[in-house]
């Protein structure tokens, strides 16, 4: 059990640092205004960190692929309990489940999201969440399916 906690760790973070490239490349261009690390970022100051200075990258990233950490341990243990049939969708599905309870209720009450945000902001943090579950859960099986052989 303890090695799948441990893939679980090493796989979130992995797909968090693919999301989280991508998620700054398509703010950095201007394609999107919120990008995922500033939202973990404001995480504990109680605001959306719009500049990235130093310090507030670095403690942007480290809280970014804690969550990933903890994530890819609870996709996990979802895989362990309930089985690795269909298991890039019971990422995605997860993460959704995640994105939906961030978005509604977690966020709002933090205050970290502003009032006006753009509907494409949204489903493309949406698509960031499935693309985060599905490659976790990808990473998962196979670092198992190798452990077994």
């Amino acid at each position: 059990m303890f090695n799948l906690v441990i893939a679980g760790a090493v796989s979130g973070i992995i797909a968090g640092i693919v999301m989280g490239l991508i998620s700054m490349a398509l703010s950095a261009v201007k394609i999107c205004k919120l990008c995922l690390i500033a939202i973990g970022g404001g995480l504990f100051t109680g605001q959306l960190m719009d500049e990235f200075n130093g310090y507030g990258i670095i403690l942007s990233w480290f809280i970014h692929l804690a969550l990933s950490g903890a994530l890819g341990i609870l996709i996990v243990l979802m895989l362990h309990y309930f089985g690795t049939k269909y298991h890039i969708l019971k990422g995605a599905g997860l993460l959704t489940l995640v994105y939906l309870a961030n978005i509604g209720v977690i966020a709002p009450l933090r205050g970290v999201f502003p009032d006006n945000q753009e509907f494409f902001d949204l489903l493309l943090i949406l698509l960031y969440h499935i693309l985060f579950g599905g490659l976790a859960s990808f990473l998962i099986v196979k670092y198992k399916n190798k452990i077994a052989a």
